[in-house]
């Protein structure tokens, strides 16, 4: 058999093989309206896939698909309310299938289940979480942010899993929370076991509210890293790499209450190698400012903007 060919038998072999492959997510989406038992789910997962990494993702996503997050529960505990039969119903994983609701606990205890139904070694990580809304963390009052999420070891290592954060967003779940890299996670995720930080170098308390708050928006539309905030004698610098998608325009405000906000002034615009400069006189900033950047999504078929406000978050 000639070499040319060869070659094309192997690709057309491939091919055969990979076509027609359901994601995780696609038979998440199938198996929603299947009445399986959770033995009978988890055997399915196993039998559908060979790869435990696929398997985790899959039950993200069923999770996502079939758990509704019950608010009623959150909104009780967050005036200091958690009552018996909560408390059964978001730790006991028969109920939580049968059920269909639960909050972050209950999904996390879920999501366990599962993992460890695949021999999955999975923990459920404790902490607190922040939000555009609530973006400091403070232990003695912040029970509506106290948060719980998993990790899973697979390959001997541990990946960082938020199946209840997945729920967030609606029209079409990414997978963000899935697998997120430690150094994403601890940017609104603190756990209270620094070690599940899985950081080199934890951060405190102090340091992580100290840190921007940086909305997922920001990395799914396409921006790879934080953006920074730079000063020389007589000027501050905002430093983002610039985003490949350009419709997202960047805005950049600033306040001393960390409430309300104007935009930033005699900012100028300096495009160098890759990154945008937003320069602006430093007399004009008073020393204990809040900065917050917006997203406009500019549609430029259709001459319109989309805002998205709060999307970053830090003082000086």
């Amino acid at each position: 058999m000639k070499l040319a060919n060869l070659v094309l038998l192997i690709t057309l072999l491939v091919f055969l093989q990979t076509w027609g492959q359901d994601s995780p997510k696609d038979l998440a989406i199938r198996t929603s309206g299947m009445d399986l038992s959770m033995v009978e789910l988890s055997e399915y997962a196993k039998s559908h896939f060979s790869d435990d990494y696929d398997k985790a993702k899959f039950f993200y996503h069923w999770i996502n698909q079939n758990i509704e997050y019950e608010y009623e529960v959150l909104e009780r505990h967050k005036n200091g309310i958690y009552t018996e039969e909560d408390n059964l119903y978001n730790t006991t994983p028969t109920i939580i299938f049968n059920r269909k609701k639960a909050v972050c606990q209950g999904y996390s205890e879920l999501y366990k289940w599962f993992m460890e139904s695949l021999d999955i070694e999975t923990v459920i990580i404790d902490g607190y979480v922040r939000h555009f809304t609530n973006p400091y963390v403070e232990p003695e009052s912040d029970a509506g942010f106290s948060h719980a999420w998993n990790a899973v070891k697979i390959g001997g290592e541990w990946l960082v899993v938020d199946t209840t954060w997945a729920n967030q967003f609606v029209s079409n779940v990414p997978d963000y929370y899935f697998d997120i890299r430690p150094e994403k996670a601890i940017i609104t995720h603190f756990p209270n076991d620094s070690d599940w930080q899985l950081l080199d170098k934890p951060l405190t308390l102090d340091e992580f509210n100290d840190s921007q708050y940086v909305d997922p928006l920001w990395f799914l539309t396409g921006f790879e890293d934080k953006p920074s905030l730079k000063e020389d004698e007589n000027y501050y610098y905002f430093v983002y790499k610039q985003n490949p998608n350009r419709n997202w325009l960047v805005r950049l405000g600033f306040g001393t209450d960390s409430i309300n906000y104007e935009p930033v002034p005699g900012i100028r615009v300096i495009n160098q190698d890759g990154y945008t400069y937003y320069r602006f006189p430093k007399k004009q900033i008073p020393d204990n400012a809040a900065f917050k950047v917006d997203l406009n999504d500019f549609n430029e078929e259709k001459q319109t903007m989309m805002l998205y406000e709060n999307i970053i978050l830090f003082k000086i």
